[in-house]
Order: C-alpha cells, then structure tokens, then sequence
C-alpha cells in the first residue's frame, strides 16, 4: 500500500505545484482566478504531504513542518518553474519570480530534508552559487526577451479578453487577430 500512497501524494503535490505555477504565471498578482488557483495548488500540495507523513510515521517531520514549511516549498516551487514556462510572455515578472522561487524552495527543502544530510556551510555555499547563477540567467533571459520582443503565436494567450479587445481594435485592421 505504500507504493500506492506515494504515488497519490505526489499526484497531489506535482498538481498542487503546477496549480500554484499556473496561477502566478498567469496573474497571481493582478487577477481573483489566479489567486484562488493558487490558494487550490497550496491546499493540494498540503494534502500530498499529509499523505506522505500518514503513510511513512517514522519520518522525522513534525506536522508543523509538513503543513508551514509546505505552503512554502508550494509557493517557491511554483514561483520557480511557473517563472521558468513564462519567461517568454512575462520577463518582467520572471526575472524577479525564478530566483526568489529558486531560494524559497531551496530553504523549504533543506529544512524539510536537509538539516540532516548537509552542513550549513555547504548549503549556504550552495545557496549562494546557486542564487547567483539563477539570478544572472535570469537578468540574461530578461535581456533576451526585452530585446527581442515575446514569441507569438503560441496560441497560449496571457491577456485578458479586454486588453486582447483593446489591442485588436487598435492597429490591426479590423478585430479577430489575436496575439
């Protein structure tokens, strides 16, 4: 049976993960949808890690850890690979989402799992190598993409109906376009 919970809890935890990377990458900070999304995807992801803590008693993590430090792996977690699928259509918001998602998680885990199997040292190096190689990719991919302008026709659109209305209405001739 604990074959069966694992992979239940990480159904529940890889979905709550991907609910939380879709909600901020598709406007977490500006729309009610995103924001419950969210709220969805961290309430998933707990009940994973409750699944998980059920079925493995013996583990160490205490129910606090399980439920504080998951809502804040959730949201790192989320901010990180939800920042990475959107750097094309969101640099600005990316830039700042993948290495602060990229730390979030990085703290979540390590005091989930990690006190144990490594020193403070070593991961506080890690910690700071590795903040900073995201950081600049990150700063380099905003570059690109400020440069370069969004790739289009995806079919995979961020806009609200008004703002793509609004700007079909405006310079493409007529009104069906979509971006």
């Amino acid at each position: 049976m604990r074959f069966q919970l694992d992979h239940i809890s990480s159904l529940f935890r890889y979905t709550g993960i991907s609910f939380t990377a879709g909600a901020i990458t598709h406007g977490f900070f500006s729309e009610e949808r995103s924001f419950w999304t969210a709220v969805l995807g961290v309430f998933l992801y707990l009940i994973g890690g409750v699944i998980v803590k059920l079925a493995n008693p013996q583990e160490k993590q205490t129910w606090s850890t399980v439920l504080i430090i998951g809502i804040f792996a959730s949201i790192g977690l989320g901010f990180f690979t939800g920042g990475l699928q959107h750097f094309p259509d969101s640099p600005v918001r990316s830039v700042w989402v993948v290495p602060l998602g990229f730390l979030m998680s990085l703290f979540a885990v390590y005091l989930m799992e990690g006190k144990d199997v490594v020193t403070k040292k070593s991961a506080t190096i890690y910690a700071l190598v590795g903040g900073v190689l995201i950081t600049v990719a990150s700063v380099f991919a905003y570059e690109y993409y400020h440069a370069h302008g969004v790739p289009h026709g995806d079919g995979h659109s961020h806009q609200s109906q008004s703002q793509e209305n609004h700007s079909n209405s405006h310079g493409h001739g007529g009104g069906s376009h979509k971006h």
